[in-house]
């Protein structure tokens, strides 16, 4: 092989390497396409790739940039098509992607070098059976880091500063490992084929680690995020309720004061002749609303489940429930706020889209069995709900902002080593939390 040849990475090197690059982004996130789908897809993508990279390989240098933006813009397609991402987390990983295909193709080409020309491995077999080796190594290792980024955090939201950081970093190694290659002449370029090699693999080496570490500054960036929210939603949570139990003793008190003067007031009217005391009758009907009669054996509970009835009795919603408070002793007062009030919530805001009256109704069962605590609410709910791993994915659009009830439930769960599961049937959403009840 001459120098040019050597420099020259067979096209099917990198199609190949984009093409499982590709499916390792795509295996380890979450997909919109089924498998038989997505393996259509992949080889359609690699198809392309190989057919675009073979009829451009050794393209003139004014044609080089253009034929990577294609190259790029099949990359993000195929990314793009397969997973549930937005246009900016798809880039974001297409930027990675990319980057892998160039040090996996890079390396491979290197180490093939090596053994034909130090070890003197000629021949078609050495050539795919080093190409099988070194990708099958390469691209397990990258799916095993991929995996270990899903952990603490299923699903990374992407900003656009996010995604020109990574799009910056990614045009600087693949300018700096592709110098030697368009001109080597150049200032920072090789003199010799082995050091174009070094200088090519170890640039887009450090590119996947400048990469990675980045997505994992984002992650725990995000995490810190959430936490931080979670906390602050579940401390206003329990001070609201603080509050409202405090106004709920107060209120209970004037109503147990004005039902006694409406009685003096009745009794007056009967001693008076037999005046009508209707308008007393009505009275007393539309004051009762005040009346609590919510006792659970739990006192932040009797607060959220006051407040989310005169809710519920505002938005023509019926809400009943059977609690056994004193089986959840065991749980702090902020956790048991935060949880039953979420809860109620997403069953209320689902409960209030029923256009029929009678289909607006929320059921809250707290029990004791054995050594632990089932709880569970029911709603009716005619709208399709999307699932993933057993909660309800939030459909509003900007998810970074929403959805943080369903996280507090969960997290509030999980601090108690319980279980959380959700799930939708004949039109009935229930939600079901199953905690060990501390001895």
């Amino acid at each position: 092989m001459n120098t040019t040849e050597v420099l020259n990475t067979p096209g099917y090197y990198y199609a190949i390497a984009y093409a499982l690059s590709v499916l390792v982004i795509t295996c380890t996130n979450e997909r919109k396409i089924g498998r038989w789908k997505l393996a259509a897809v992949s080889c359609v993508q690699f198809a392309l790739l190989l057919f675009f990279m073979t009829a451009t390989d050794g393209v003139r240098r004014e044609l080089f940039l253009p034929s990577m933006v294609v190259i790029v813009g099949l990359i993000l397609g195929g990314i793009y098509i397969c997973n549930d991402f937005s246009p900016r987390e798809a880039g974001f990983y297409c930027v990675k992607a990319f980057i892998n295909g160039e040090f996996a193709a890079s390396l491979c080409w290197q180490i093939y070098y090596y053994m034909t020309n130090a070890r003197g491995m000629h021949g078609e077999f050495w050539r795919w059976a080093e190409l099988i080796v070194v990708y099958a190594v390469i691209f397990t290792i990258l799916a095993l880091i991929e995996l270990s980024l899903k952990k603490d955090l299923e699903e990374i939201h992407i900003t656009r500063r996010e995604l020109l950081v990574v799009i910056i970093i990614a045009t600087s190694v693949f300018a700096m490992s592709n110098l030697s290659y368009l001109d080597q002449d150049g200032l920072f370029s090789g003199s010799f084929v082995m050091d174009i090699f070094i200088i090519r693999t170890l640039v887009d080496l450090s590119g996947i680690a400048v990469l990675y570490a980045y997505h994992v500054q984002v992650k725990e960036i995000q995490i810190r995020f959430e936490k931080d929210t979670l906390r602050n939603i579940m401390e206003m949570q329990y001070k609201n309720y603080q509050l409202s139990k405090e106004n709920i003793d107060m209120v209970n008190q004037k109503y147990h004061d004005l039902k006694h003067q409406i009685n003096l007031l009745k009794t007056q009217s009967y001693a008076q002749a037999g005046k009508s005391t209707s308008y007393l009758e009505k009275m007393e009907r539309e004051i009762r609303v005040y009346e609590t009669q919510n006792k659970t054996g739990n006192l932040i509970l009797d607060a959220v489940l006051t407040n989310k009835a005169l809710l519920c009795q505002n938005k023509e919603i019926e809400l009943k429930f059977i609690v056994d408070g004193g089986a959840l002793s065991f749980m702090e007062d902020m956790d048991v706020s935060a949880l039953f009030g979420n809860m109620l919530d997403n069953a209320i805001e689902s409960a209030q889209k029923q256009q029929e009256k009678q289909k607006r109704l929320i059921w809250l069962y707290v029990t004791r069995e054995k050594q632990f605590v089932r709880i569970r609410t029911e709603n009716y709910c005619d709208e399709k709900i999307q699932f993933k791993n057993g909660m309800p994915v939030t459909t509003k659009k900007d998810r970074r902002l929403h959805g943080y009830g369903m996280k507090s439930i969960k997290s509030t769960v999980e601090k108690y080593n319980g279980s959380v599961v959700a799930a939708q049937e004949n039109n009935w959403f229930e939600l079901k939390i199953l905690l060990p009840a501390a001895m």
